[in-house]
C-alpha cells in the first residue's frame, strides 16, 4: 500500500490500525530498506518489481 501511494490515513483505514501504528510500520520499512522518504520507496519498489505501472498512482 506504501508503494502504490497510498497515504498513512488510507492504510489505517483498509487495515484498521491506528494512525501511529502505520507511522511505526512505514518508518521500519524505510529503515531497514535505508530509504529517505516515501518517494524512494515507490522507486524501490517499482524498480524491484513489487508494484508495476498500473500500481503507481496518477
Amino acid at each position: 500500500m506504501l508503494a502504490r501511494g497510498r497515504s498513512n490515513g488510507e492504510i489505517r483505514a483498509e487495515l484498521v490500525l491506528s494512525e501511529n501504528t502505520v507511522k511505526s510500520h512505514v518508518r521500519a520499512v524505510m529503515q531497514k530498506l535505508d530509504l529517505r522518504d516515501r518517494v524512494h520507496v515507490v522507486i524501490h519498489a517499482y524498480e524491484n518489481g513489487l508494484v508495476g505501472r498500473n500500481d503507481l498512482p496518477g
